[in-house]
């Protein structure tokens, strides 16, 4: 019930206790009308909403069609969500307000309202916007909302709707660039393990110009219209794995521990998917092992803080894998498994996330690790374009690492 509608059951009231008092027979016409009024007011935006149905439709941008693996759009990458509402009655409806509530949207900019004046029976009203999609995660569905307040505005009906999303927003990803010796090295790696009658098929990427043409899977080839290569994956050889904990989350928003350790293994991921090689994610309830560039970035996309994983209890990986860990400054206690790791691993990288929490030590790290044979990383609130590039910097310059 609006303002509006408050006034005139007042009106009603006082206008009948006048009749009542006075005896007037043109104030029990005028009590009857606003009455009548009221009662059209309740019944007109029920009929207006009933038969009346909404489906959602989200149309990726060109740059998210460059990802057709993942079949989602990465973070910061805007899409078209269309809504398609329809009349099922055999009357028109009238006055149709449409409020869509967007939940991967930028924050405050996830409220939509759309106004239909008549809307035809048996006919279709498409409305659409577009979103920015800003935080990772995966959205099967979203609330939207139809009302109607009748021409007169006194009662407001409202239907809660909830047609289907589905889509998942992958975290955003850094490509790795200038990384000429790590490139060739699992370049050189690769094409030998592919010669082998051991190497297991385990799935296809875009061609890249200068790659041998015998390894051409010309079915893909076939289905999609452009040249597909086949990829070959030997086990027991190269590989990278990344561990971080996503028990605790320190930031806000999206600047936060948790969502840079996810990036920055998603940019991994992808650079192990260029080169040939597979991924390990240690983190969450269940790690995930032996994964490709769309496994890990499905994976790292449903990420929930709070699923707890022990970075103390940390076993090192098989001597031919590059180990990258990713801590926040304040997890001091961890220092001591990194200093094993070091001894225990052929290479090890820290990532050292500083400025996200009060309480942090990063010097303790500094000391503590000093003597170690590992390479550290800083990592500060808005720089992680920057320690991407520094860590792709070491993993170039590692020949044997990644052989």
């Amino acid at each position: 019930m609006t303002k509006s509608g408050v006034s005139f059951i007042a009106s009603g009231v006082f206008v009948y206790f006048l009749a009542s008092q006075s005896q007037i027979g043109w104030l029990y016409l005028f009590d009857t009308v606003i009455w009548s009024l009221l009662l059209l007011s309740v019944i007109l935006p029920w009929y207006n909403l009933r038969s009346l149905r909404v489906e959602r439709q989200v149309l990726l941008s060109p740059s998210s069609a460059r990802h057709w693996q993942l079949g989602g759009s990465l973070e910061d990458e805007e899409v078209e969500v269309r809504l398609k509402v329809t009349n099922l009655g055999r009357l028109a409806r009238y006055f149709i307000r449409v409020v869509e509530e967007c939940p991967f949207d930028q924050p405050g900019r996830g409220k939509r309202v759309f106004f239909i004046t008549r809307l035809k029976p048996k006919s279709t009203v498409a409305l659409s916007y577009t979103a920015t999609c800003y935080r990772r995660g995966h959205y099967p569905s979203a609330s939207t909302a139809i009302e109607s307040s009748g021409p007169l505005g006194l009662m407001v009906r409202r239907r809660v709707l909830r047609p289907t999303l589905k889509l998942t927003v992958y975290p955003r990803y850094y490509p790795m660039e200038g990384l000429p010796a790590a490139e060739t090295a699992w370049a050189e790696w690769g094409h030998g393990a592919r010669s082998s009658a051991a190497d297991e098929f385990y799935g296809s990427r875009e061609y890249q110009p200068g790659e041998p043409l015998k390894h051409i899977h010309w079915r893909n080839t076939a289905r999609l219209g452009y040249f597909m290569l086949k990829q070959f994956e030997r086990q027991s050889q190269g590989g990278l794995t990344v561990a971080f904990e996503a028990g605790r989350d320190f930031g806000v928003g999206r600047e936060t521990t948790l969502e840079y350790s996810i990036k920055v293994a998603a940019s991994l991921a992808r650079l192990a998917a260029d080169c040939g090689h597979n991924i390990d994610i240690i983190t969450g309830e269940t790690p995930l092992r032996n994964a490709g560039w769309q496994e890990a970035m499905e994976y790292l996309a449903h990420l929930e803080a709070g699923t707890k994983t022990s970075l103390a209890e940390l076993e090192a990986p098989g001597p031919e894998r590059t180990l990258v860990v990713i801590v926040p400054a304040t997890e001091t206690h961890l220092i001591p498994t990194l200093a094993q790791l070091a001894r225990r691993t052929r290479r090890l990288v820290v990532v050292l996330l500083r400025g996200f929490a009060p309480d942090e030590m990063p010097d303790v790290f500094q000391s503590g690790l000093k003597r170690e044979n590992l390479d550290i990383v800083s990592c500060v609130p808005g720089g992680l374009e920057e320690a991407i590039e520094a860590l792709g910097a070491l993993l170039s310059a590692d020949k044997i690492a990644v052989s």
